[in-house]
């Protein structure tokens, strides 16, 4: 059973930002932390900006799985696969 925020689904970044913007209204006011909204927009709005210039499909990567497979040297590490769904990635 998960009893805290940031266990399951990684809620920790979430919490921080919550923390952050109690403390600049604690010491400098509320006008600071309406401050804060419009520049993490930007930043989100960024990131985003960037992720559309990658690729769909990175064709390098798949032509050198198809090769692997082709050659018979892909190999599958089904105890990874599991490690990783159970962690949730």
């Amino acid at each position: 059973m998960v009893d805290r925020v940031g266990g399951v689904g990684g809620l920790g970044p979430i919490r921080e930002i919550g923390d952050k913007q109690k403390k600049v209204e604690k010491s400098k006011g509320k006008e600071k932390v309406d401050s804060l909204v419009p520049s993490r927009k930007a930043e989100v709005e960024k990131v985003l900006e960037e992720a559309k210039k990658v690729p769909d499909i990175r064709e390098e990567l798949v032509q050198e799985i198809k090769k692997a497979i082709e050659s018979g040297n892909y190999v599958v590490n089904v105890e990874e696969i599991a490690r990783k769904l159970l962690r949730g990635g």
